[in-house]
């Protein structure tokens, strides 16, 4: 019985998805749903400092396009940041997301 207990354990663990998988989804649905210019000063940050600048346009394609404020409001609510400023929800995303994923430092599974 304990065999077959720790068989199914290991069966329905094969197919969770790693923290690091499950950041990287949540990276790319923040990704697509900035425009492609602020996308591009995204993927360019190298230090926090880069992130007020960022945060900046963010903000701006936020007052000029209603559907990427809209789809960045329910990003927001759903990782529970709707307090952040765009400056903050850009330093969210790369120092929890894009920096984490890319030097390792999300611990798995």
């Amino acid at each position: 019985m304990l065999l077959f207990m720790l068989a199914i354990l290991m069966v329905s663990s094969c197919n969770t998805e790693t923290r690091a998988c499950g950041r990287q989804k949540r990276l790319d649905t923040f990704r697509a749903s900035i425009p492609d210019n602020v996308r591009a000063e995204f993927d360019a940050i190298s230090s926090s400092e880069d992130c007020e600048h960022v945060g900046l346009l963010l903000e701006g394609a936020r007052n000029e396009f209603p559907e990427v404020n809209s789809t960045l409001d329910s990003i927001v609510n759903a990782e529970l940041i709707d307090t952040f400023s765009n400056e903050e929800i850009v330093h969210y995303f790369w120092y929890y997301f894009d920096y984490a994923i890319e030097t390792g430092s999300v611990r798995g599974p």
